[in-house]
């Protein structure tokens, strides 16, 4: 009786852990296949603007109308998926993601390009929060989730590389968030993952100083990247050397993401905006594209201890994961709204170099306002 008992358990104990696998490689999949779309389609975006008309600035608020949308759609839909739950949105928000990107197809001039990554920053907001939410309270390990949309961003600049042409990229995008939306239809949400009344005040006064702080380094981080591919082809780089550069970054972070929620969140957090810094400057100083791979390898890690420390951090307070992760995805995009503008008034007024060095300057001011709060949380664990 006892052993036919222990037998039982075993069974239940082997096929809850197969499920757990199963559910953990599902996220990662769709996770990969939503960033190998967003590079496919955003790598090259700057050199498109610019074949269709674009100016600096245009280039800059093309950038904006994506990140604006992404912004105002994570916002809403994450604390949605505190109340509806998780899985509708995501399948829903891969759905349309999917036709969004194809509509980008049709974007014969600068206005209609906006719209276009309106659109698709909308359906990217649907999915992005929910999903990070779901992951978190599923699988548990956030840093190997966040791990393969850098897999998924290596994917996506290799195969950019390859490709290059526009219509076949935008295609290709549309083509992998439909497979995702396909391999959503096998996850089950366990129940008492729906929320109510989600206090999403409190969520923002507590976590206020990441948040700002997040802000403030993207906030120049975004500055830089849709101008970053015109600064290296005036540095003398093909499509080519470009989608390497990409590559090494993105191989680095998943490398990286995969070890850093192993320590100190706080810490991890602050060696991210160090990091930054003197990347930011490496580009500033450097007129050797060649020279910039092993800059792309401290980006890498930078932004995997930035990502999945700050993740980490306002995930770990609460229960309304759904809607710190819409916060948090919103303070990101409301950089990715400003960030381009502000990087193409800049590159527009002062050139390519002055960019780097603004960027370099706000993630002091980053790193300066997240330290008091890793001081205090520093405190309280030694006394």
């Amino acid at each position: 009786m006892f052993l036919k008992k222990k037998g039982n358990n075993l069974r239940h104990s082997i096929a809850a852990s197969l499920k757990n696998n199963s559910q953990e490689l599902i996220i990662n999949l769709i996770n990969f296949l939503l960033y190998f779309s967003i590079e496919l389609s955003i790598i090259f975006l700057p050199l498109f603007g610019v074949q269709l008309g674009a100016s600096d600035l245009q280039v800059g608020l093309i950038g904006t109308c994506y990140g604006a949308a992404f912004m105002l759609s994570s916002l809403f839909f994450g604390w949605r998926s505190d109340t509806l739950g998780r899985l509708p949105l995501i399948r829903f928000g891969t759905l349309i993601a999917g036709l969004a990107f194809l509509v980008q197809l049709l974007a014969g001039n600068v206005p209609l390009l906006m719209l276009a990554r309106s659109f698709v920053g909308f359906a990217m907001g649907i999915v992005a929060a929910a999903l990070v939410a779901f992951a978190y309270e599923s699988a548990n390990h956030l840093g190997k989730f966040s791990s393969y949309g850098s897999l998924g961003w290596i994917a996506g600049a290799m195969t950019a590389g390859i490709v290059k042409d526009f219509d076949h990229l935008f295609f290709l995008s549309g083509i992998l968030c439909m497979v995702a939306f396909l391999v959503s239809l096998w996850l089950k949400e366990e129940v008492g993952q729906k929320k109510k009344n989600p206090d999403f005040l409190g969520i923002i006064r507590r976590n206020s100083r990441t948040y700002l702080a997040i802000f403030l380094r993207h906030l120049g981080a975004t500055a830089v990247w849709l101008i970053m591919p015109l600064y290296l082809a005036s540095l003398g780089a093909g499509r080519y050397w470009i989608g390497l550069l990409w590559s090494v970054n993105f191989g680095a972070q998943f490398i990286a993401m995969r070890y850093v929620e192993k320590f100190n969140e706080y810490k991890v957090f602050a060696l991210g905006q160090i990091l930054s810094i003197l990347v930011f400057l490496a580009y500033g100083f450097s007129n050797n594209y060649r020279h910039l791979i092993i800059v792309q390898v401290a980006l890498g890690i930078s932004w995997s201890c930035l990502y999945v420390g700050a993740l980490l951090i306002v995930l770990g307070g609460g229960e309304d994961k759904g809607t710190a992760s819409g916060i948090f995805q919103s303070t990101i995009n409301l950089c990715n709204a400003l960030g381009p503008f502000i990087g193409g008034v800049v590159a527009q007024s002062i050139g390519y170099k002055g960019v780097m060095f603004f960027a370099a300057l706000i993630t002091v001011a980053s790193f300066l306002t997240a330290v008091p709060k890793a001081n205090k949380i520093s405190n309280k664990t030694v006394s």
